[in-house]
């Protein structure tokens, strides 16, 4: 099969490669479409992934759909030829945090394009069957590359607890701050303000209903916004210390995005006075169903995000594109 592989920072080629076979208890998906996420992007530009460096070529992506080529022996269904979604975060279900119900820290997490495990920007790729879904006839093949983000945004929007009634602070206006609008708003959630630095992406929170929709957290601050709820999605490193200050006394803030570099610092004054509760959300937990339904009822709308659309032999654009930050793109799609 063709695959993209990364051979070090900043080097991505198209290799021909074995098709995997599926082993035990896994299912065989022909991928269709791959969205390329941040840690994508970091991965390609630092050649590592905090610190954990690829041992091989490796094959990127992990936000995909596709459809049943084989199931591996005893492996009852989905049947071969069904459109499916993906979990990539492969738990054990055997730890102590898998019996807690946080499957999502498993202390033997397998994570499709995380080193050492290949990804999805290929023809094919082997995955644990309980990991796939059937998708509806309504949902696209696009729509199913998205539902890793969103399950992103329903996981934090989970552990925040956030109830209709209350005042919403997103800061960024990427794919997960959408994704965190978008279940904010299919949970009842009006009141939302939201803060991106990119004019061209600050149009879409606003035809969801945001309001505010502003440039920085400054202008949310100076238009008198004093948050229950603050999640920070832009993944910016000043981010989270701008997060605590929008924040009210006693309230929440979500940590969602991924810094880049890896610390941060803030000062503590405002949290410890405030006595604020912050949260660090990881990846996803059972958000696939609820996902999946979500966008199949048309309680969210993933497929009015915009995205554009890449071949397999245009990976490389695929995550440059990403880089760029363009102000009509949220995601670069992939259809290997």
């Amino acid at each position: 099969m063709r695959a993209a592989r990364l051979h070090g920072a900043g080097d991505v080629r198209i290799d021909d490669v074995p098709t995997p076979e599926a082993g035990p208890g896994e299912v065989l998906v022909r991928v269709r479409a791959v969205a390329i996420c941040p840690s994508d992007l970091r991965l390609y530009q630092d050649g590592h992934a905090s610190g954990v460096v690829p041992d091989h070529p490796m094959i990127q992506g992990h936000e995909f759909s596709g459809e049943i080529a084989a199931l591996s022996e005893g492996v009852a269904g989905p049947p071969v030829g069904t459109r499916v979604a993906v979990e990539p975060s492969w738990h054990c279900g055997e730890c102590d945090l898998c019996r807690a119900g946080h499957e999502n820290l498993c202390r033997n997490i397998v994570f499709p394009s995380f080193p050492q495990r290949d990804g999805a920007l290929a023809e094919y790729i082997a995955c644990p069957a309980f990991s796939v879904r059937p998708l509806p006839d309504g949902v696209s093949d696009i729509e199913g590359a998205l539902i890793e983000p969103l399950g992103v945004g329903i996981h934090a929007v989970r552990l925040s607890g956030a109830a209709h009634g209350e005042r919403v602070a997103v800061l960024g206006a990427g794919t997960i701050g959408m994704s965190v609008l978008l279940v904010l708003r299919a949970r009842g959630v009006e009141d939302i303000a939201l803060a991106e630095p990119i004019e061209g992406r600050r149009g879409w929170p606003r035809g969801l209903g945001a309001e505010p929709v502003v440039a920085s957290h400054e202008e949310l601050v100076d238009a008198g916004v004093e948050a229950d709820i603050v999640f920070e999605c832009s993944g910016d490193n000043e981010a989270v210390e701008q997060a605590m200050r929008l924040a009210r006394p006693a309230g929440r803030v979500v940590v969602v995005g991924i810094p880049h570099p890896d610390q941060v610092t803030f000062d503590s004054t405002v949290p410890r006075r405030r006595e604020l509760t912050v949260m660090f959300s990881r990846r996803s937990r059972d958000t696939l169903d609820e996902a999946i339904e979500l966008i199949a009822t048309g309680a969210v709308d993933v497929g009015s995000l915009p995205v554009h659309e890449f071949t397999l032999d245009q990976t490389v654009e695929a995550i440059e594109a990403t880089a760029a930050r363009p102000g009509d793109m949220l995601r670069a799609i992939v259809a290997p």
